[in-house]
């Protein structure tokens, strides 16, 4: 009996393997999707307000927020803003990250000479464009700016301020 293996017999248990680790690596993070959000640790978390408040326009608006995170032995208070816009069909608010995703300035409200072209978002650094729902449509931003997912907690909305969603259109 020939105790070396083919090369294509090889290809295929590795095959095999990769795949399987990479299935039993999913399984924490689907169970993590569908944990109860009232269990989920908001104390790294930005508190944005109840969700009725964030509900009331005009949209888009921008939503300032304070959070305090510990990393390891050392405790830092962040200042921050996300902009807020409904998705009027279905009645959802969507939480966007101001970080423009061509080189990482913040992009602001235009100016109202450039909400003329459809500009909603402008980052000054390189001249970087988005529409009223985040969507790049103009200059150097390769995609739409990231998203945060929002969490429910005793009628607050949490968002992770380190972990954007990175959107593509």
């Amino acid at each position: 009996m020939n105790s070396k293996q083919s090369r294509r017999q090889f290809l295929k248990n590795t095959a095999k393997g990769t795949f399987g680790l990479m299935a039993m690596s999913a399984v924490p993070l689907t169970l993590t999707a569908c944990s109860d959000a009232e269990n989920i640790n908001t104390s790294a978390m930005a508190n944005l307000g109840p969700m009725e408040e964030l509900k009331k326009g005009p949209f888009p608006k921008k939503i300032d927020y304070v959070v305090t995170i510990e990393d390891g032995w050392i405790t830092q208070e962040r200042n921050g803003f996300v902009f807020i816009q409904l998705d009027e069909i279905n009645n959802e608010i969507m939480i966007m990250s101001p970080i423009c995703t061509h080189l990482g300035c913040t992009a602001s409200f235009a100016k109202e000479e450039q909400k003329e072209n459809g500009t909603t978002f402008f980052c000054p650094c390189h001249g970087g464009q988005y529409d009223e729902f985040g969507i790049n449509i103009g200059g150097p931003p390769p995609r739409p700016l990231d998203l945060f997912q929002p969490f429910t907690k005793n009628g607050n909305i949490y968002i992770p301020v380190l972990s954007p969603t990175e959107r593509k259109v």
